[in-house]
């Protein structure tokens, strides 16, 4: 029995699809009011959350592997430190936990360091485990930037001239179903990547071609990015946790970190990492309007 926590997110939902069609028995934990729907049959959903440590022991008793995927939050750190906890308790006999490139404790931007304590807290606990660590998601494209191309065909970020090998969610999943499903995991941590690194120009230049109509894109400021962000508004914490990210992408620029790429997803699944093409093409195959 795989215990699958986050279960609604993109990787989760797709993780969940690839565990059924492989014959696994799953569980998913809800949160209150997320509803028990939409999973793929003979799926076993439960109600639970990372600050519940006794709704954590209900759904992990009788499941022998767990995938840990706490979304952005503010508890983040303290969230998975419990599910990690719990995970200890029950004897799991492979925990998988959803990270993020280049994760560290010592970074400076939020999101970095806040997996990296995670990780260090994971690699440290005794828990069997590997650590699945994707960089920047390429739905990203479809569901934040394209709604936000303004009516001159421009869209803004502050992510200046950085490259970034942008990972298709749908990849990460197939990843975590293969470490979970396959021996020879334990203790690893792999960095799940794009085939190719991006900059922002190149994402629109390939939106240009998707949408038959010349696409922009402009630098913009952190402070009019989190000015916007804040009109939305998003809470502050995750306003300063976006901003700082991008900073650190920044940093990287053309060629760091979070421009490198890797064979992790041919490796592990058989197939190459979808190119952005490819989820825009799906995308619209998907709504043809």
């Amino acid at each position: 029995m795989i215990l699958v926590v986050g279960g609604r997110s993109k990787i989760g939902s797709a993780l969940i699809a690839e565990l059924a069609a492989k014959g696994e028995a799953v569980r998913a934990l809800v949160r209150s009011g997320e509803g028990m729907g939409s999973f793929p049959d003979g799926v076993q959903a439960v109600t639970g959350d990372l600050a519940d440590l006794d709704s954590l022991r209900s759904a992990i008793d009788g499941a022998d592997r767990m995938f840990l995927l706490c979304g952005p939050t503010e508890q983040e750190v303290q969230l998975n430190l419990n599910a990690i906890d719990v995970a200890k308790q029950a004897e799991i006999r492979l925990l998988v936990r959803s990270s993020i490139l280049g994760s560290d404790p010592a970074s400076p931007a939020t999101f970095v360091r806040d997996h990296g304590v995670c990780d260090a807290y994971l690699t440290g606990s005794g828990v069997p485990h590997s650590i699945v660590r994707p960089n920047l998601f390429m739905q990203n494209v479809p569901e934040n930037m394209i709604p936000a191309i303004d009516a001159d065909g421009n869209f803004y970020a502050n992510a200046g001239e950085a490259r970034i090998s942008m990972v298709d969610t749908r990849d990460v999943a197939g990843v975590a179903a293969a470490v979970l499903t396959s021996p020879g995991h334990e203790g690893n941590a792999y960095d799940v990547t794009g085939r190719q690194p991006l900059s922002y120009q190149d994402v629109a230049a390939k939106l240009s071609a998707a949408l038959g109509r010349n696409i922009s894109y402009i630098d913009a400021p952190d402070d009019a990015v989190r000015g916007a962000l804040q009109g939305f508004g998003m809470p502050a914490w995750l306003v300063g946790a976006l901003i700082d990210l991008y900073q650190d992408y920044r940093r990287s620029g053309t060629d760091g970190y979070v421009a490198q790429v890797s064979d992790t997803v041919q490796r592990l699944t058989g197939h190459p990492a979808r190119t952005l093409d490819q989820l825009l093409a799906d995308q619209r195959a998907a709504d043809p309007a």
